[in-house]
C-alpha cells in the first residue's frame, strides 16, 4: 500500500460520524459549519445551510439542549503569547469524590483542559506555562498531597507542526480578559463580552478582530459530544525511530488527510508524537493504527492507545 493511502475520504468528519444517527442532513451539516466556525452569525449559518434563520436557530438550541453540542470554544495559539503548551499523564487510585478531584486539577496553574480517561492514565492534562521549572515543581507538590495518585506524571511538551518560529506577542490586561471570556464561550457577542469584562464596546470588538487578524486565536469550534452517538476520542501515543525522522513530515501530511484527527502534536518528551482522533470502538482505532504502523514501520517503534471518556475546558488564565 503506498504511504499517501491512509485516507484519501474527503467526506466531513459530521457526515462520518452521524450518517446512521438519529440527526438528519440539516442537522448534520449545522455541525459541520460549526466545527469550522463556531462564531459565525447566524444569517451565515442559514446561507451556507440553505435554511431560515429561525431554523437554523432552532435546530442549534435544540442540540445544545439535547446535550449534542457541549459548548463553543476558542482555540488559542498560546505559543504566539510566549506560552508552552504541556500535556501531562497521571495514574490514580479510585476517586471517592471525582468531580472534587477534577475541580482541583482545574485549579492548577494554566491548565486549560482535563481529560478523564480509561486507562493506566487516569487523567490527561493539558497545561500552558511560561515557566516548566514552576510548573514542575506545582505539579509534584499538588499530587505529593494526593494521595490517591499512585505514580509519578509524565511531562510532555507539546509543538505544533511543521515547526515554526514564530514572534511573541504582548497582549495586555484588556487582551486578557476578552481571552478568557471567549475560551469557554466563543459565541458571545462583543457586547455581552463588554458586559462582561467591563470593556467598551469598541475595545472589545476592535482587540478581537487584532487578536484573529495576528492569529492569536486561531479557530472558533462547537464542541461536540460525540459519546452520545457511541464515539470516544482516543490519544495515540508514539515513539519514533531517531534515524528516521526525515519521515515525519510525509508522515503528518498523511495524517492530516484523515477527517477524524482533530490534533495532531510533535512532542518533546518519551512521546514523539500525539494524534487525537474520533471513532466508535477500540477495535476501529486499534486496527487503523495498525494500518498506519505497516505504511510507516520504519518510523514507528511503538504505540499506546489512550481512549477519553470526558474532556472539561477552561476558562485560560494568562499571567
Amino acid at each position: 500500500m503506498p504511504e499517501n493511502a491512509i485516507n484519501k475520504n474527503n467526506i466531513s468528519m459530521m457526515n462520518h460520524l452521524f450518517r446512521n444517527s438519529s440527526l438528519d442532513k440539516i442537522d448534520i451539516k449545522i455541525l459541520d459549519v460549526l466545527r469550522d466556525d463556531a462564531r459565525i452569525q447566524l444569517k451565515g449559518l442559514a446561507s451556507r445551510c440553505r435554511i431560515s434563520k429561525q431554523t437554523a436557530l432552532y435546530r442549534m438550541n435544540r442540540m445544545q439542549k439535547d446535550g449534542i453540542i457541549k459548548g463553543f470554544h476558542a482555540k488559542i495559539n498560546y505559543s504566539m503569547l510566549g506560552y508552552s503548551t504541556y500535556y501531562i499523564f497521571i495514574q490514580t487510585r479510585y476517586i471517592e469524590d471525582e468531580k472534587r478531584f477534577i475541580e482541583d486539577l482545574s485549579k492548577i496553574k494554566g491548565c486549560i483542559v482535563v481529560m478523564k480517561s480509561i486507562t493506566q492514565y487516569s487523567y490527561n492534562l493539558k497545561v500552558i506555562t511560561k515557566d516548566v521549572y514552576g510548573m514542575t515543581q506545582e505539579l509534584e507538590g499538588f499530587f505529593n498531597k494526593k494521595k490517591n495518585v499512585t505514580s509519578h506524571f509524565i511531562l510532555q511538551r507539546l509543538e505544533k507542526y511543521p515547526d515554526k518560529i514564530e514572534e511573541e506577542i504582548k497582549v495586555d490586561e484588556k487582551d486578557r480578559k476578552i481571552l478568557q471570556e471567549i475560551s469557554i464561550n466563543c459565541r458571545l457577542s462583543s457586547l455581552e463580552i463588554s458586559k462582561k469584562t467591563g470593556l467598551s464596546y469598541d475595545i472589545v470588538h476592535n482587540r478581537l478582530k487584532g487578536m484573529i487578524k495576528n492569529r492569536i486565536i486561531e479557530k472558533f469550534q462547537a464542541i461536540i459530544n460525540f459519546e452520545l452517538e457511541g464515539f470516544m476520542y482516543y490519544s495515540i501515543l508514539l515513539k519514533f525511530a531517531d534515524d528516521q525522522l526525515e519521515r515525519l513530515a510525509l508522515f503528518d501530511s498523511n495524517l492530516k488527510m484523515d477527517p477524524l484527527i482533530v490534533e495532531r502534536f510533535k512532542c518533546l518528551g518519551e512521546f514523539g508524537y500525539i494524534f487525537e482522533i474520533v471513532d466508535k470502538d477500540y477495535v476501529a482505532i486499534n486496527d487503523k493504527l495498525n494500518r498506519i504502523k505497516s505504511q510507516f514501520y520504519e518510523l514507528i517503534r511503538s504505540s499506546q492507545i489512550v481512549p477519553i471518556q470526558s474532556h472539561y475546558f477552561y476558562k485560560v488564565r494568562l499571567e
